[in-house]
């Protein structure tokens, strides 16, 4: 089973069916281009779109409000 790190709180999170996970578009993103930035696992089929993994539904519903802070090259998470 492979890993992912929750970029809210840095946590590794296992990939699995039953994973909290956000499928993004991050190409419509400022930082989308930013070198250095957080990335999710590419979505075969859905271009320009990345998913991310998360350890609760705190950290889900905090990427959602703000992506852009999360995926920021220089947003280190705070741990849990």
């Amino acid at each position: 089973m492979s890993a992912a790190i929750d970029p809210v709180c840095g946590m590794e999170v296992q990939v699995a069916p039953e994973a909290l996970t956000l499928l993004l578009d991050v190409a419509s993103l400022p930082v989308a281009t930013q070198a250095g930035r957080h990335s999710g696992a590419a979505e075969p089929g859905a271009a320009g779109s990345e998913r991310f993994y998360f350890c609760g539904r705190g950290c889900l519903l905090d990427f959602q409000d703000e992506p852009d802070r999360f995926l920021d090259a220089g947003f280190q998470p705070s741990g849990m």
